[in-house]
């Protein structure tokens, strides 16, 4: 019985993918000028941070990876002990991505207009998609994109939490629980043949950071929400499962 209430939900949130309105947003002005707006700020606490650099760190199994940081902003939450070889970011601010660090290059590009990233085929160990999936208005495109340019056992990340611009996300994800958020990401990942079956680490009810400035409210840390599948390949990676230390 559990299974098949697994899989009645699971058809339910693949029919929002078709709903009329699943894309929807409350604000529908040209995304290049709503992000034109720098905002260098952190969008988790810091105990939500450090365990999405942690988990990013974990699954990074490559000595010297070529990453894609996929909708950037000023900071990719790679550790420092990853060295990759490269590190691409495509986003829409110019400052911010001008700011990030970690970054060795990086394009313009508005994958809501048109989600055909600007790379050739199988040049990328990782794909980086951080706090930003709620906001994809093609996400089906987008992650049959991303499985083009990752290289045969490269790893597609997808990091969400539950902060999120209100007027910019899609209908489809606001009107879901977290739980529900989490299985849709999945189906995504299912709907690509290219990618393994993905794989989910979730990370919530921890105590906020003391020094938060939420932290007199009792709630507790931003949630971490991490779905992340491998592309198929002949010589298949052996990633562990991420752990908090």
């Amino acid at each position: 019985m559990e299974a098949r209430n697994h899989l009645k939900r699971t058809s339910w949130l693949i029919r929002q993918l078709y709903a009329p309105d699943a894309f929807a947003r409350r604000d529908e002005t040209d995304d290049k000028v709503f992000y034109a707006v720098d905002r260098f700020v952190e969008h988790l606490d810091s105990l939500a941070l450090s365990t999405v650099e942690q988990v990013i760190g974990q699954l990074i199994v490559e000595e010297t990876p070529v990453i894609l940081d996929l909708m950037a902003g000023w900071d990719s939450h790679i550790p420092q002990s990853i060295k990759p070889s490269r590190v691409a970011g495509l986003g829409l601010n110019p400052n911010e991505l001008a700011g990030n660090r970690a970054l060795t290059d990086f394009v313009l590009h508005d994958i809501n207009e048109n989600p055909t990233l600007p790379f050739p085929d199988e040049c990328f160990d990782v794909v980086l998609n951080t706090v930003s999936i709620d906001y994809m208005t093609q996400p089906l495109e987008v992650f049959t994109e991303v499985a083009r340019v990752l290289k045969p056992n490269g790893v597609f990340i997808v990091v969400f939490s539950n902060r999120m611009f209100p007027q910019k996300v899609v209908k489809m994800w606001w009107r879901l629980n977290e739980e529900e958020r989490v299985i849709l990401v999945e189906e995504l990942f299912k709907y690509v043949e290219l990618f393994e079956e993905p794989r989910t680490f979730v990370s919530r009810d921890r105590p906020r950071p003391v020094d938060d400035r939420h932290a007199h409210l009792g709630i507790p840390s931003d949630p971490v929400y991490v779905v992340y599948a491998d592309r198929k390949g002949p010589h298949p990676l052996v990633r562990p499962q991420p752990h908090m230390e």
